[in-house]
């Protein structure tokens, strides 16, 4: 489990960072549905989602695109209700745009299998507000311009991630990195960079590493990568 921090806006962007599966809501015939969903996030943290057109969910949201998506993080509490949790609310906008390709299957490599098949197509969640419950007397509702990255920002990590990516795997050691997340196994890499921190992958697998705070420009970002690598690295002091 993470710590999200103190900072409840901070805190439900990181929270939709860490998910990859959520439960999405949706209209059908009058009637609420929902259904559950892999996503990943753009730069900015919206949600980016590959549905099916068989799907009755993206029959439904042609129908009428106004949705919710609930994120949550319950591993490992014997409460799951004390765990944090965000409902996302906004509209599901189909959106033909390879950046969200790529950040998609950075965290869901298996999808690469299917993504390019006429009848399937990536969503972007456009959120208007957002509903954070982060534990006991923690409930806010949030503007998404608040838990939103900065727009410069997000257009500079999008524009130079493929290039950090080369760079963060020429020089740092992505297994240890995905070892101090609890994931086994060697020959991991790092598969997405961000300024919230970084997804690792290796085959089918993925893990999102945090960095301790947001940084404001990429070169901050193999900075902290690098920091986290050579903390792993040191020996403990005696």
């Amino acid at each position: 489990m993470s710590d999200l921090g103190a900072d409840n806006a901070l805190a439900a962007r990181r929270l939709i960072r860490l998910g990859d599966q959520a439960a999405l809501a949706t209209s059908r015939e009058g009637r609420p549905y929902v259904s559950l969903v892999t996503y990943a996030s753009d730069h900015a943290g919206r949600p980016i989602l590959l549905l099916s057109g068989l799907s009755d969910h993206s029959k439904a949201i042609k129908a009428d695109d106004r949705v919710a998506l609930l994120v949550a993080q319950t591993e490992g509490r014997t409460n799951p209700q004390e765990g944090p949790r965000a409902s996302l609310i906004g509209r599901a906008l189909p959106k033909d745009d390879p950046q969200l390709r790529f950040r998609f299957l950075a965290r869901h490599p298996q999808a690469a299998r299917y993504a390019d098949f006429p009848d399937f197509a990536f969503y972007r969640l456009a959120i208007e507000r957002v509903h954070f419950v982060g534990g006991f007397a923690r409930a806010v509702w949030l503007d998404w311009a608040k838990v939103a990255l900065d727009d410069p920002i997000a257009q500079a990590f999008a524009a130079a991630e493929s290039a950090l990516i080369e760079r963060a795997n020429a020089t740092l050691d992505a297994t240890a990195l995905a070892r101090a997340q609890g994931r086994r196994g060697k020959g991991w890499r790092v598969a997405g960079l961000d300024a919230d921190g970084a997804i690792l992958a290796r085959g089918a697998q993925t893990a999102r590493l945090l960095f301790a705070a947001p940084v404001d420009d990429p070169q901050a970002a193999l900075d902290a990568l690098g920091s986290s690598s050579a903390a792993i690295a040191r020996p403990p002091q005696s």
